[in-house]
């Protein structure tokens, strides 16, 4: 989406808007179809918004789903 945002797709098939934030941006690259974890926004209200605050590696994410 830009501006250090990206559209995802959660377990509770609602689509999020998330922000990447500050320390991932420029260093780690998020891509379609990778595996983050969010961390939901409860400061407002039930708005749909996410922070992202880390993105799973092949090795990561298929321990996750094994487990």
């Amino acid at each position: 989406l830009g501006n250090g945002r990206i559209e995802c797709i959660c377990a509770d098939a609602k689509k999020r808007t998330c922000t990447i934030r500050g320390s991932m941006k420029k260093r780690v690259w998020i891509h379609v179809g990778d595996i983050v974890l969010l961390e939901m926004r409860t400061d407002f209200n039930e708005d749909g918004k996410a922070d992202c605050i880390l993105k799973y590696f092949d090795y990561e994410a298929k321990d996750c789903k094994n487990s």
